[in-house]
């Protein structure tokens, strides 16, 4: 059994490492992509913007909604990454989980995941480390798993 799992993500990857033993080094075990998070606004809505007129009524302007849209494919890929984990502790695959992600992403994360993988969550850190390599993402946890 694998002591602990290691999360590492943004809004549209995500990769998971495991560290065999306390002091060990980490052995990726997924990646998983979320293509709809990389796509532009415009791409994920059939229509164009609406549009609107100012408050003055003076002109008009195109009423953007693409953060909302990134908003919403990043807690669907939260809710996906959040299965994966919970598969992996009910199936006793760690005991401990680090998790290193972008702001948004950990609260995401959170709020995505069931009381007892929560309980399971050892560390956060708030960065966003998904294309390091290996030896710089060790080098950010500590050195005790």
């Amino acid at each position: 059994m694998a002591l602990a799992w290691v999360l590492v993500a943004n809004q549209s990857q995500a990769r998971l490492f495991e560290a065999a033993n306390r002091a060990g080094e980490l052995h990726e075990l997924e990646t998983m992509i979320h293509p709809e998070s990389r796509l532009n606004g415009r791409d994920l809505e059939s229509d164009a913007p609406g549009r609107a007129f100012d408050s003055g009524g003076l002109g008009r302007h195109a009423m953007g909604n693409a953060s909302q849209i990134h908003r919403r494919n990043g807690q669907k890929f939260a809710r996906e990454i959040a299965h994966a984990l919970e598969k992996g502790r009910k199936e006793g695959c760690f005991e401990k989980l680090y998790i290193v992600a972008e702001p948004q992403m950990v609260g995401s994360l959170r709020e995505s995941l069931k009381a007892p993988t929560r309980a399971a969550i050892a560390g956060e850190m708030r960065k966003n480390l998904v294309n390091c390599d290996l030896e710089e993402i060790r080098s950010q946890l500590p050195e005790w798993l």
